[in-house]
C-alpha cells in the first residue's frame, strides 16, 4: 500500500497532486533497510545525512524512519531544517552541516539543542559569545579543510586553532570533521593522513574522548578505517552508490561491493502516456526537428519534461520503461512533454505507466544511469525529481533497533 505522508513534510498543494500526471514514490522500508545494512557494515556510529530535504526524499518522513531504524544522529543542511525536525517531534541529535551565520541563526540552533560544524576561529568565538549570552552551552565539531578546497580551517592553520579549543568554555567541541574530495585514491589517503594527525592533536589537547568524523558514502566504501567513529552516509542511505560497480576502488573490496549490491533505491519516478500516434519515416519530432524518423514508428507522448526534472540535455538520450521494456526518448525534451518510441510494444495505449526511475517488470533505470543522460550525478537528479514532483510514501514495516 502506498500512502501520502506529506503532512509530515512541507505542505503540498493538493490541487497540484491531483492535477499532476507524474509522481515520485519513496519506499521508506528501503530507507530503513539501507540504514541497517550500513550499521552492520560500519564499526562506528552513523550520522545519516538528510540535508537538502533528504536528497529530495522528504526531510521529516525520512528522518522519522531513520530514527525508528536506530539512528541517533542526523545531518541537516541548516538551522531551518533543524527547526523543522524539532517542530515535527524528531529528537535525534541534529548536526548542522552548513554551519551557523550570524547571531539569529546561532540563537535558534542553541535553543533547539542542535550541533553545528564550525569552520573558523571567528565563528567559534561568535558561537561562544551567543551561548554565554543565553546561558547555554553550544556543541559541535571543528571543520578542517584537508584538501577539499571548500569550507573549513585550512589544515596548515588547524593546529593553532586546535590549541585554542580548550580556552573556549562556552562551546563543547566534540571532535573534528573533514570532507574528502575523492574516494579510494592517493588524494583521499593524503587527506585522511592529515586528518588523523590533527585528530590525534585534538585528543591530546582537549584531554577527553572525542568523536571525529571523516567518512561520507564514498569513504565508507573505500576506506577500511577512518579517523574517528562518526560516519556520514548520504547517497548510500537512499540506496544509490556514489561509485560505479566497476570502479577500481571497489575491485579489492568484496564486502563493499556486496553492500552496494544489497542496497535498495528508495525513490522511483513515474509518468504516463497521454497520447500515442503513428510517425512516418522522414517525419520529425519536437522542437528544432532534431529527430527524424528513420522508419515508420509508434510514438508515445508523456507529460514529463524539464519542469519535472528531466533536463533538456537529455534530448534524444536515454530510456524509459513501459511494460517491462526499454523505450528510447525521441527529440528535444520540452518544458512539460517528452516523446518516446514505443514501436516494439505489444499494446501501446494511452494511460500506460512510463517509469523514468525505478523498475518495470525485469527492467530498471537507476539514478546513476539516468543522471548520466543529463550530464549530472545521482545527487542532483534525486534532489530535482523529489522537489519538482508530488511525493507519496510507502511506509516502512515496524521493527526494532538492531544495534
Amino acid at each position: 500500500m502506498t500512502v501520502s505522508l506529506e503532512t509530515a513534510d512541507a505542505p503540498v498543494d493538493e490541487a497540484w497532486k491531483k492535477s499532476s500526471f507524474n509522481s515520485v514514490e519513496i519506499d521508506l522500508g528501503a530507507l530503513a533497510d539501507n540504514y541497517r545494512l550500513l550499521a552492520r557494515h560500519v564499526a562506528g556510529r552513523l550520522m545519516p545525512v538528510v540535508k537538502g530535504d533528504a536528497y529530495g526524499h522528504g526531510l521529516t518522513a525520512c528522518a522519522r524512519t531513520l530514527v525508528e531504524a536506530g539512528a541517533a544522529d542526523l545531518g541537516v543542511l541548516d538551522v531551518a531544517e533543524a527547526e523543522r525536525l524539532r517542530a515535527d517531534g524528531v529528537q535525534a541529535e541534529l548536526h548542522i552541516l552548513a554551519g551557523l551565520h550570524g547571531p539569529e541563526q546561532m540563537d535558534a540552533a542553541l535553543k533547539i539543542r542542535a550541533r553545528t560544524l564550525i569552520y573558523s576561529r571567528g565563528q567559534l568565538e561568535a558561537l561562544g559569545a551567543r551561548a554565554r549570552a543565553l546561558g547555554l552551552k553550544a556543541a559541535g565539531r571543528l571543520k578542517v579543510d584537508t584538501g577539499m578546497g571548500r569550507l573549513g580551517v585550512p589544515w596548515p592553520e588547524a593546529p593553532a586553532v586546535i590549541e585554542s579549543l580548550a580556552e573556549q568554555s562556552d562551546v563543547v567541541v566534540e571532535g573534528l570533521a573533514t570532507h574528502l574530495a575523492t574516494s579510494g585514491d592517493v588524494w583521499a589517503d593524503r587527506q585522511l593522513e592529515r586528518f588523523a594527525a590533527l585528530a590525534a592533536l585534538a585528543d591530546r589537547r582537549l584531554g577527553r574522548p572525542l568523536r571525529h568524523s571523516a567518512l561520507a558514502s564514498g569513504g565508507l566504501l573505500t576506506s577500511d578505517d577512518g579517523p574517528g567513529d562518526l560516519s556520514r552516509p548520504g547517497l548510500l542511505i537512499y540506496g544509490v552508490s556514489p561509485l560505479a560497480a566497476d570502479d577500481p576502488a571497489l575491485a579489492a573490496r568484496p564486502a563493499a561491493r556486496a553492500l552496494v549490491g544489497a542496497l535498495r533505491p528508495a525513490m522511483s519516478f513515474k509518468s504516463l502516456v497521454v497520447q500515442t500516434r503513428k510517425v512516418r519515416a522522414g517525419e520529425t519530432i519536437s522542437y528544432d526537428r532534431t529527430f527524424e524518423a528513420p522508419a515508420d514508428l509508434t510514438a508515445a507522448v508523456a507529460p514529463a519534461g524539464y519542469v519535472h526534472g528531466l533536463s533538456r540535455r537529455r534530448s534524444s538520450r536515454g530510456w524509459g520503461l513501459i511494460e517491462g521494456r526499454r523505450v528510447p526518448l525521441l527529440g528535444r525534451v520540452c518544458m512539460n512533454l517528452t516523446v518516446w518510441d514505443v514501436s516494439g510494444l505489444d499494446r501501446p495505449a494511452d494511460g500506460q505507466a512510463l517509469v523514468l526511475l525505478g523498475r518495470s517488470g525485469e527492467a530498471a533505470v537507476d539514478a546513476v544511469e539516468a543522471a548520466a543522460w543529463q550530464d549530472t550525478n545521482a545527487y542532483e537528479l534525486l534532489c530535482l525529481l523529489g522537489r519538482l514532483n508530488p511525493r507519496t510514501y510507502r511506509p516502512a514495516p515496524s521493527s526494532t533497533n538492531p544495534r
